[in-house]
């Protein structure tokens, strides 16, 4: 335990590895990863840094740092939800891909609190999402986006900033409900 919390507390130590996932059957590893209460979340773009400590394409243990997840076999899942951070992480063999902030959850997630996340950029500005976050502001930070895709439930906006991918969903009115942030897929392998 004390352990635990040296690994929390010194920037710089390197945690204990916890095992490696389980095989069908066995316990999950995030079953011994300690409950904390909920963060405050702030992103480090464009390097795609989550408080200071968990980057996309590390791999998952790093996650113990948030806590136990909310959802059982997170490993054999590939996705582990914080619901009380307003946070979701996914990946692929064993390596986080995405980051997604629920800022105004869904009537079916009544589970989920609104995540508070800030964005800091590297010139030291900082924006702070909330639901009333528009999209003149995403445009005012990143950008005319790459893409916009508009229907009668949400607006899709997506930007890209250093190799990571930016995907914005709003509501119709254009307030922001979550932000997706992934590594992008590399692309196909040539069959010629």
């Amino acid at each position: 335990m004390f352990r635990q919390l040296l690994d929390w507390l010194v920037p710089g130590r390197t945690p204990r590895q916890p095992p490696n996932p389980p095989a069908t059957g066995e316990a999950d590893p995030t079953a011994g990863w300690t409950a904390r209460p909920a963060l405050p979340l702030k992103l480090h773009l464009p390097a795609g840094i989550l408080n200071d400590r968990i980057s996309l394409g590390d791999h998952y243990r790093v996650l113990s740092r948030l806590g136990r997840p909310g959802n059982p076999q997170p490993y054999a899942a590939d996705r582990f939800q914080y619901p009380s951070m307003g946070l979701t992480v996914e990946g692929t063999r064993e390596r986080i891909e995405y980051f997604e902030f629920i800022i105004g959850p869904e009537a079916w997630e009544s589970d989920v609190t609104p995540a508070l996340v800030t964005l800091e950029f590297p010139d030291g500005q900082q924006l702070r999402l909330d639901s009333q976050t528009d999209e003149a502001t995403l445009t005012a930070y990143f950008g005319p986006p790459l893409e916009r895709d508009a229907d009668e439930d949400e607006i899709i906006v997506r930007h890209e900033l250093d190799g990571k991918l930016l995907d914005w969903e709003l509501t119709p009115q254009g307030k922001l409900k979550r932000l997706h942030v992934e590594l992008p897929l590399p692309p196909p392998a040539s069959t010629g």
